[in-house]
């Protein structure tokens, strides 16, 4: 074995014979990007997220740090490439993929930290560099969340219902944890040439942690329903509210940032309809009104998007909505990327979270599909159902396991749905917020600390 193979240890676990040459990477790097391309919304190739960075993951697992680095930001801008021109035909047709563009690259370009921590971490070791990868794809997306670029892998899963249950128990971390690693244990099965223990053990996971989705959807009892409508629209406001109340609707959802506090209450009482709608009141704001027009103290929102001015800052009130139907809670837009908006509203006990949304325009509505999936992962997590309102695209109504109750293509203008209320009480996902990338950051720490006795006792 050369010198240049030595920082992968391959005798101890992988048995790696050579190098990946940068033309290999590179392919595999084209290959994942398209794969992960139709893993994502809109697309949802059932189960593919599990297994779409593996050829890329087999190729850099085993090559230099340009070759990674290059091949990992090739896989994100092949991803959005492609995604950006199967969806150029569609809707609209506006908006440039820039910025789309931009949040793939710089997706790729992090891939390279997780994927070069564990091969330093794992020392050939498959069980701990599947592990590593894992917690290290965990840590680098709170990271990336921290300095305002979200993301997570975790959207891959945001249509898989009998999944998505483990959300409530270890946040989206933990479904993002279960994405990175398997692809790791792939790629090193695809090295190895044999089905390793870390993929089994995965596998046979993965297996059954569905049973026991399928199994609780099965038994799930409803309790109290509350009609539910979604508008989608830029515009009149009103005609579309009467519509929802002709259809039954009790509670009406709008836009980000739609209409005036006036326009909102008015609306309300003219329909006798409870109406939760996005308003510059002072900020950017969600406020509650009720079928006598009287309005809530509003809810600002949390995480401000680009050069959007700031609406909360830390310590402000993150209120919730009294209402006959229980606490109600709102979200705006951007907040749903990040754990505390959907938490502490799930911590004060909201039963329905509304979502008023205005995404930023890209061809096909990539960014409304993508921004959209958040919304049953957080719905999950704290097994609290989501109503989701943008004035263009991917409006949903989702219940508290994540299941979507309606969905507005672009075409549409309303949706309605009877959502079954949550509990008001949260997951322990609610209660522990990040703790999980604290379980990762640990995980590492004792990898790192095991790697390091190991060469200390080496002859």
């Amino acid at each position: 074995m050369g010198k240049a193979m030595k920082t992968l240890s391959p005798p101890v676990g992988v048995a790696i014979t050579r190098k990946a040459t940068l033309l290999e990477c590179l392919l595999a790097a084209v290959a994942s990007g398209a794969l992960l391309a139709f893993a994502l919304p809109p697309f949802d190739v059932p189960l593919l997220g599990f297994v779409a960075l593996a050829p890329m993951m087999a190729a850099v697992l085993r090559a230099s740090a340009i070759p990674v680095l290059i091949s990992t930001l090739l896989t994100g801008i092949v991803a959005g490439t492609v995604m950006t021109a199967f969806l150029s035909g569609v809707g609209d047709g506006f908006g440039s993929p820039t910025l789309a563009l931009a949040y793939f690259a710089v997706f790729g370009a992090a891939m390279w930290f997780p994927l070069m921590g564990a091969r330093v971490l794992g020392a050939g070791r498959t069980g701990a560099i599947v592990l590593s990868v894992g917690a290290l794809g965990v840590l680098t997306e709170w990271l990336a969340a921290r300095l305002d670029y979200p993301f997570t892998l975790a959207l891959v899963l945001w249509r898989d219902a009998p999944l998505l249950w483990v959300a409530g128990w270890v946040g989206v971390w933990g479904l993002s944890f279960l994405v990175w690693a398997t692809n790791a244990a792939l790629a090193l099965a695809v090295m190895e040439r044999r089905l390793n223990a870390p993929l089994k053990a995965l596998a046979g996971g993965l297996l059954a942690l569905h049973l026991l989705g399928w199994l609780q959807h099965a038994l799930i009892r409803e309790g109290e329903t509350l009609r539910v409508a979604v508008v989608q629209w830029e515009g009149d406001y009103a005609p579309l509210i009467a519509q929802a109340k002709a259809q039954g609707a009790q509670l009406v959802v709008l836009p980000e940032a739609c209409c005036s506090a006036d326009e909102g209450s008015r609306w309300a009482r003219q329909e006798q309809v409870w109406l939760i709608f996005g308003a510059s009141y002072g900020g950017n704001a969600a406020i509650l009104a009720a079928p006598d027009g009287t309005l809530s103290e509003p809810y600002y929102k949390m995480y401000p998007f680009g050069g959007e001015p700031p609406s909360w800052e830390a310590g402000d009130p993150v209120r919730a909505f009294p209402s006959p139907f229980g606490t109600l809670g709102a979200v705006i837009c951007y907040d749903t990327m990040f754990t505390d908006p959907c938490r502490r509203q799930a911590l004060n006990g909201a039963r329905l979270i509304a979502v008023p949304t205005f995404d930023p325009y890209a061809p096909g509505y990539l960014l409304h599909h993508l921004h959209g999936a958040m919304t049953t992962l957080r719905a999950a997590e704290h097994h609290v159902p989501l109503a989701r309102a943008e004035d263009r695209a991917a409006s949903m109504i989702v219940d508290a396991w994540g299941r979507v109750l309606a969905y507005a293509p672009p075409e549409a203008q309303l949706v309605i749905a009877d959502v079954p209320l949550g509990s008001g009480r949260g997951t322990l996902a609610s209660r522990v917020g990040d703790g999980y990338v604290l379980l990762c950051l640990l995980l590492v720490m004792g990898i790192g600390y095991t790697r390091s006795r190991r060469e200390r006792n080496l002859p």
